[in-house]
C-alpha cells in the first residue's frame, strides 16, 4: 500500500508516483521518502480493496460458468 498522503503530495507537484521497490525511496524532484508497503492476509480480502485485474479475471470466470451453465458456446475460442 502507498501511503496516501505522501503520494497526494508528489502528485499534486506533478511528480510520477513510487515505484514498486523494497524500502524507503527518495523522491528525485521533491525529496519526499516514500514506500510501497505490502500487506499480507491469509482470508479473501473485501472485494472492493481487490486489484481491478482480480475483479476483471473473476467476472470472466463467472461468465464463462454461466454461460456453459446455459448451454451457450462462446464466440471466443480461447473460452471453451
Amino acid at each position: 500500500m502507498i501511503e496516501p498522503e505522501e503520494l497526494a503530495i508528489c502528485k499534486r507537484r506533478g511528480h510520477d508516483g513510487p515505484g514498486l521497490s523494497d524500502g524507503w525511496v527518495q523522491c528525485k524532484w521533491c525529496g519526499i521518502w516514500r514506500r510501497h508497503v505490502v500487506e499480507e492476509r491469509e482470508d479473501e480480502p473485501p472485494q472492493e480493496e481487490l486489484s481491478t485485474g482480480v475483479r476483471t479475471h473473476r467476472k470472466i470466470d463467472q461468465l464463462k460458468r454461466d454461460m456453459k451453465g446455459a448451454g451457450i458456446k462462446p464466440s471466443i475460442p480461447e473460452w471453451e
